[in-house]
């Protein structure tokens, strides 16, 4: 049985537009870059002429569809601020309503289970390129009071838009990269890197995101006029998380077949 989901819930997240199309292509093509033979073969199998970056934003695409509104909140997850990480993994782990850690536990169950479908597990790979991308967003690790920073009206450069927005696509966007010149630019990690972040736990890749929203949070308030100085003072700190995104994804996925 369906969960039945409020329409002004729906509405609201509806209205998350995860990392835009730049940044989840980046990251999906990043990862499509450390693909294991093993997983290379596997991923191809279930997409077939498809291309990772290309499927990356199938989770925002379907949003819009009614069969498919129950995977609105899998796209974040919200939590109390100022929690330590012993603190925040027992709350993330002890919360059993749909979001994007419970999603992709669920969806990465359903990709192993030998008795899914081929087609049950095109789509959990779909949305499990996308979401790992999403939980590497800090305002997808955000607070439920503002909807992840959706409600915190800020001015960038003179435009109209929200803290959320700013960083979903209007910082990812600022320098004029597609995803492939974007993903050419940040696929630079040394193998040391490569290999501790794929170690990392998923709720440390969360609390990343959630450390990181916590901060951003403490130097903007609603209705800021934010200038030029911006771009230069973050753009480090989303490259990174474009970076781990796909890093991390590669893994992921490597572990999953190997």
């Amino acid at each position: 049985m369906k969960k039945i989901i409020p329409f002004a819930f729906v509405i609201f997240a509806l209205s998350l537009i995860s990392w835009g199309v730049v940044a989840h292509r980046s990251i999906a093509k990043i990862a499509q870059n450390h693909l294991s033979a093993k997983a290379k073969l596997a991923v191809k199998s279930l997409l077939g002429k498809e291309e990772m970056p290309l499927v990356s934003t199938y989770a925002d695409e379907i949003r819009s569809n009614a069969k498919f509104r129950y995977t609105a909140p899998w796209h974040y997850v919200n939590l109390e601020p100022n929690l330590s990480y012993k603190e925040f993994s027992a709350t993330l782990k002890a919360d059993t309503s749909a979001n994007v850690y419970n999603a992709l536990l669920k969806l990465t169950a359903d990709l192993k289970n030998p008795n899914s479908s081929k087609e049950d597990k095109t789509f959990a790979l779909k949305m499990i390129i996308h979401f790992i991308g999403d939980l590497h967003q800090p305002f997808h690790v955000g607070k439920s009071e503002d909807q992840g920073g959706n409600k915190i009206k800020v001015k960038f450069m003179g435009r109209e838009t929200n803290l959320h927005s700013l960083w979903d696509s209007g910082l990812v966007e600022y320098n004029g990269y597609s995803f492939t010149e974007m993903a050419t630019a940040l696929d630079n990690v040394s193998p040391t890197t490569v290999a501790k972040w794929q170690n990392d736990d998923v709720t440390v890749w969360l609390y990343e995101s959630y450390t990181i929203a916590n901060k951003l949070y403490s130097e903007v308030k609603n209705e800021d006029s934010l200038d030029y100085t911006y771009y230069p003072k973050n753009a480090d700190i989303y490259k990174e998380q474009v970076q781990k995104a796909g890093i991390r994804l590669a893994g992921y996925l490597n572990s999953i077949y190997k």
